[in-house]
């Protein structure tokens, strides 16, 4: 019993770590992924534009 005081301990030191050494990159992976589905999203609208123009001109 008394060994797991000093293991919890450690995992928590590690996990604290982790946190603050990644925590700025995960903010840069979030951003860049919400970059990218902004991106698609305009692409999709520019596709169904297209699509709608091709359909209206053979109407």
């Amino acid at each position: 019993m008394i060994f797991l005081i000093p293991l919890l301990l450690i995992v928590a030191v590690l996990f604290g770590i982790d946190y603050l050494y990644f925590g700025d990159e995960n903010s840069k992976a979030k951003a860049k992924q919400e970059l990218k589905q902004e991106f698609n999203s305009s692409s999709e609208q520019e596709k169904k534009k297209y699509l709608e123009q091709l359909f209206k001109s053979k109407s």
